[in-house]
């Protein structure tokens, strides 16, 4: 077995996101994989609180969370945090109060929307992510708590691209989603999936010769890239095709089971 380690993306890879489902042959793959001997970890952009509906079928040796900015092993315990400093979170919080944007922060174990309630409170719920989510009209909550990303929403990207010029610690990405508005999810400029799969990496006594990285956006250009063997899902782009060795099927079309065969097939000769 030259590999020793697999990362898998969850929306859009593993999971599909807008009907809860996890295929059987996706499940039946990482049983398969983790039989042979392999690590099967989560590398994802989501908080510990978004992972209930999968976590009730799948189990991790770790969790990549929130763009590779909290990394918690398979008990949960941290292994690292890359949290937002405390006063561009204030910032944020001015900025979105000033502008009359929807806001919402996740605080690694839970998510408390700020402003704009229900259509914040309608995006969660069209991403089945319900789960430990509050509404904090005292907006108080990041003064007691590491807050590891925000997620924005407005039609004013002109406004929120003249914050983003003034604070080139943070980094934007735009959320596709069925809203009246447009959804943002905002970050530490050096956060990544890649950062984050580096500590599960030095906890084990691992490095990228032994890593399989499997994903389907953008934000998993880093760890496609760096990965030994990075396996780009075929719903994905050109863009981020370009970025992988290879691609297997999409997650409706038994995308993960296409991948671990042929992963176990090469692995065997």
């Amino acid at each position: 077995m030259k590999h020793k380690i697999i990362f898998l993306d969850m929306d859009g890879t593993l999971y599909q996101t807008e009907n809860d489902i996890i295929q059987d042959s996706a499940l039946d793959a990482i049983q398969m994989l983790k039989d042979k001997g392999y690590k099967v970890c989560a590398a994802t952009g989501r908080p510990l609180n978004q992972m209930k509906l999968i976590l009730e079928r799948v189990q991790f040796d770790d969790y990549v969370l929130i763009n590779g900015s909290y990394i918690l092993d398979k008990d949960f315990n941290e292994i690292g945090a890359y949290p937002i400093e405390k006063e561009t979170v204030e910032e944020l919080v001015q900025l979105c109060k000033d502008h009359k944007f929807g806001l919402m922060f996740h605080f690694g174990d839970a998510t408390y929307i700020y402003n704009d309630f229900y259509p914040m409170y309608y995006f969660c719920k069209y991403c089945n992510v319900l789960d430990s989510l509050f509404y904090d009209q005292t907006q108080t909550f990041h003064k007691r708590h590491r807050v590891f990303n925000a997620v924005i929403m407005t039609k004013d990207k002109t406004s929120l691209d003249a914050f983003m010029k003034e604070h080139p610690n943070l980094r934007s990405d735009l959320i596709n989603v069925k809203t009246d508005g447009f959804c943002f999810d905002i970050f530490n400029a050096d956060n990544d999936k890649s950062k984050g799969i580096e500590l599960v990496l030095n906890k084990n006594n691992m490095t990228w010769k032994d890593t399989i990285c499997i994903g389907d956006s953008t934000n998993d250009i880093g760890m496609l890239e760096k990965a030994d063997i990075g396996v780009a899902m075929g719903s994905a782009s050109d863009y981020v095709k370009s970025f992988a060795n290879w691609s297997t099927t999409s997650t409706y079309e038994n995308g993960i089971f296409n991948a671990a065969a042929k992963i176990l097939k090469e692995e065997d000769n």
